[in-house]
């Protein structure tokens, strides 16, 4: 089985590949509108939570924005299909890298780096540019109940050069990484509830969020950056890298980690509030955190 559906990936990847960007795109936008309409999984979500986070908005650009955000979803798988072929002609032609040397400051201390990110634009095409920029990254991932497509998927990100840590295990690996000097990418805009979740407000609203990335830099004091990565109109990927985020101390293990996952949530917000069409809004981000 697994062999027939690496078959139909392939020729799916190659398919893409031989495109013009600006079919890529027409491509994507259909499949986005054809999900919003056709088939609308998750648009009363994405909708409620733009409400949530938008009040003062009216429905029709509430449904405007829902729409154009689906099409973004579209264009976002169409490019997940090009993993295979991102060569450096590829990337040098796709991606715009802005601050880069922000990363290779910090990198030249060889203390580590915790990349702070999320759910915005194409974020695993983005991952996969850490070969290009020369970047060791380590990601955390979960893992699928479906074996074949957990093996599939596992392929396609490995071949990119990306490192796995599978989350169960992932404590010990995320510090030798560290050690070792280099990067590791935490994706912090999704709701998380307790003990390893911490009460956070997101777009005023009370939530959770992992509280990991806080304990691990409270830890190792390694620097965080933010980066992130942002699809242009005329088809470029812009991948922005932020100043770190400065650790701020309270005087507890406990206050040091609540303040600075909220920080770091106020960072997302901060660039959602920029990009919002391209955010992940058919989350369920505002769960009610029940300690």
């Amino acid at each position: 089985m697994i062999w027939l559906l690496t078959a139909l990936v392939k020729a799916c990847c190659w398919f893409v590949a031989i495109m013009p960007r600006r079919l890529q795109l027409l491509f994507g936008n259909l499949l986005g509108l054809t999900w919003f309409y056709i088939v609308p999984v998750r648009r009363s979500v994405a909708i409620g939570n733009l409400k949530k986070a938008f009040p003062d908005w009216s429905d029709s650009k509430l449904w405007s924005m829902a729409r154009k955000n689906f099409q973004h979803y579209g264009c976002g798988f169409i490019e997940l299909l090009l993993l295979p072929s991102l060569t450096e002609k590829r990337f040098n032609k796709l991606f715009r890298v802005e601050n880069f040397e922000i990363y290779k400051t910090a990198a030249s201390q060889g203390r580590g780096i915790f990349l702070l990110t999320l759910h915005i634009g194409t974020w695993e095409l983005m991952s996969a540019t850490s070969s290009h920029l020369k970047i060791p990254l380590n990601v955390i991932t979960k893992k699928f109940k479906a074996g074949t497509l957990n093996q599939l998927w596992v392929n396609l990100r490995t071949s990119r050069g990306i490192k796995l840590l599978r989350e169960e295990k992932s404590t010990f690996d995320i510090l030798k990484a560290i050690r070792r000097g280099e990067a590791v990418g935490f994706i912090l805009d999704q709701f998380m509830g307790p003990p390893v979740g911490s009460k956070t407000v997101f777009f005023g609203h009370e939530t959770g969020t992992p509280a990991a990335l806080a304990l691990f830099v409270d830890r190792t004091r390694a620097p965080v950056i933010p980066v992130y990565n942002i699809r242009q109109s005329d088809g470029t990927i812009r991948v922005v890298f932020e100043p770190p985020i400065p650790f701020l101390e309270q005087g507890s293990t406990e206050k040091n980690i609540s303040l600075m996952t909220q920080v770091y949530t106020g960072k997302i917000e901060e660039i959602v509030r920029k990009y919002p069409d391209q955010w992940l809004w058919i989350h369920r981000r505002w769960k009610p955190f029940r300690t």
